[in-house]
């Protein structure tokens, strides 16, 4: 004798073209940032040399122009403590500095719970970035004064650029460079979580100063030429990158960079 299984009242027997149960997680599950955080540093930078590339005539952009540009007016050279003057320096902060924010973008995202890893990210990149911007306005007076005494903006920044190269040669350089990303305790729950994101961001962008200063001087040097920026924008993420393991090589880039804008002034 066999037995058939009855439904139970009420509800329908799940037929073979159609599942027995179906979930649905729509809207759960890790955000793009969560899975993603490098697209934050990458897109703000490109972003930010767009911006640039925007607010800059081309003749500006090899330093072949004398007039007077958006940057050059109200920003690094001029009218710096205005709110158009500190957007510029934020603007070369990011350019200059956002992909070095990418370890820390992962190492926040990686540590914090996956509902607030976007959230997280976003803390840690505008505080390293507002470090950076600080960090620069301190600098630009620097630059400026520099360029007063030699008599020229571009033979200021070669000046700079050949200090980059001497300071290639400190052997503490690879210890240094990888303190700049060393991890730090991040609490998970609470408003402390997003607060340990944004002092992580601080201390970041501090543990760089020592590294990536005199690269950043010499960039406020010549807020104008474009090509000299992307230069010394490379040549430091290049740095950190390989952590010391090519300074002869990245010295020998500095020192032609440095030459070049020497004898062209």
């Amino acid at each position: 004798m066999t037995t058939r299984e009855v439904p139970a009242r009420g509800r329908r027997a799940a037929t073979p073209a159609e599942p027995a149960v179906a979930v649905t997680t729509r809207g759960r599950g890790p955000g793009l940032l969560a899975r993603r955080p490098d697209i934050l540093p990458m897109g703000a930078t490109a972003a930010a040399w767009s911006a640039l590339a925007i607010l800059t005539p081309y003749p500006a952009w090899l330093g072949l122009s004398a007039a007077p540009t958006a940057i050059s007016q109200h920003g690094a050279h001029g009218g710096m403590f205005t709110p158009t003057g500190m957007a510029m320096i934020a603007l070369m902060s990011l350019a200059m500095m956002g992909p070095l924010a990418i370890p820390g973008v992962r190492y926040v995202a990686a540590n914090s719970l996956w509902w607030r890893a976007g959230t997280a990210t976003w803390w840690f990149f505008g505080t390293f970035i507002a470090t950076w911007t600080v960090i620069a306005a301190c600098l630009q007076p620097f630059a400026e004064l520099l360029a007063g005494v030699v008599g020229s903006a571009s033979k200021a920044a070669g000046l700079l650029t050949l200090a980059c190269a001497i300071a290639q040669l400190d052997r503490r350089r690879a210890v240094r460079s990888s303190a700049c990303d060393s991890p730090m305790r991040l609490r998970a729950r609470g408003s402390d979580a997003y607060t340990d994101c944004a002092r992580f961001g601080l201390l970041c962008g501090a543990r760089g100063f020592r590294l990536c200063a005199l690269p950043m001087l010499a960039m406020l040097a010549v807020p104008t030429n474009l090509l000299v920026m992307a230069l010394l924008t490379a040549f430091t993420v290049a740095d950190r990158v390989t952590q010391g393991r090519r300074r002869l090589l990245i010295a020998a880039l500095y020192t032609g960079l440095g030459a070049l804008l020497l004898l062209l002034t």
